[in-house]
């Protein structure tokens, strides 16, 4: 029954995509994805943190207060919408994994689990079964000025996800100072590097992932230049600002040079705009 209903909908859909000029994606992955599907000319344009709101100095003893974590402890952090392609049950693997080996983590999930609640509940079953529940938080969801205060309470953030298009809470982590792990199944995987900026792993991989969480934990000091350079790079390179540029200059391009000098001329000379 639904087949036919698909079907019908893919066919309009591909029609109204002939008449779109340009299509942006925010990751080369997307890309890939989106050219599979559809015709038409597209370009990749990555957006950012804003570097106001994520900052270095968020209150970290606050939330690790409320959730009782001892300053020696290490806590990792995932914040964002429980949805089944976010591979959470990896981490709580990944947990399990370090404990069998005398390396006791905290991990923190946080975040809204109205979208997809099966998926959440089977997320607190599989740590009770794994015997983690007293490692794993779920904290619920975290209000918008509270969010710098979680990467601030911890030690590393951790994005599992896979198939994913792009991953904006990891720049917001590192534009907070937050060393991140971040699975090769992410689109934001593509502008990281390797044990430079980021720690990279291959997505449902949970041993491979505990022993990255193992030698950020045992190498404080690299754990800390992770950090420097990944914070770098997201407030100089992926920030709203040259994001917003990006997309100016490119509908610059594609407007006639008349219409594009007088849409930049309305703008420069509106009084009381900024």
């Amino acid at each position: 029954m639904l087949a036919p209903l698909y079907s019908l909908f893919y066919l309009c859909d591909r029609s109204q995509n002939r008449k779109i000029a340009l299509t942006l994606l925010l990751s080369n992955w997307a890309e890939k994805e989106y050219k599979a599907i559809y015709r038409g000319a597209t370009r990749v344009v990555r957006s950012g943190a804003d570097p106001n709101l994520f900052a270095p100095g968020g209150q970290r003893t606050r939330v690790r207060a409320r959730f009782g974590y001892r300053e020696d402890e290490f806590v990792l952090l995932w914040l964002g919408i429980f949805m089944p392609h976010r591979r959470l049950e990896d981490v709580i693997r990944a947990v399990r994994c370090l404990g069998s080996r005398g390396i006791h983590v905290k991990l923190l999930l946080a975040g809204s689990d109205r979208s997809y609640p099966q998926y959440f509940q089977s997320l607190k079953a599989l740590a009770v079964d794994l015997g983690v529940e007293d490692q794993v938080t779920f904290a619920g969801k975290v209000a918008d000025e509270e969010i710098r205060d979680f990467y601030a309470a911890s030690d590393a953030f951790v994005f599992p996800n896979e198939r994913q298009t792009w991953g904006l809470a990891v720049l917001e982590a590192m534009s907070c100072g937050c060393p991140v792990l971040v699975s090769t199944g992410a689109g934001v995987q593509e502008i990281l590097t390797d044990n430079v900026n980021a720690i990279l792993f291959p997505p449902r991989s949970p041993a491979v992932l505990a022993e990255k969480i193992e030698g950020l934990i045992t190498q404080p000091h690299r754990r800390s230049e992770i950090a420097r350079q990944g914070m770098e790079l997201s407030r100089t390179n992926y920030t709203w600002d040259r994001f917003a540029d990006q997309i100016s200059r490119i509908c610059g391009e594609m407007l006639p040079a008349d219409s594009s000098a007088g849409l930049v001329s309305a703008l420069a000379g509106s009084p009381g705009q900024s």
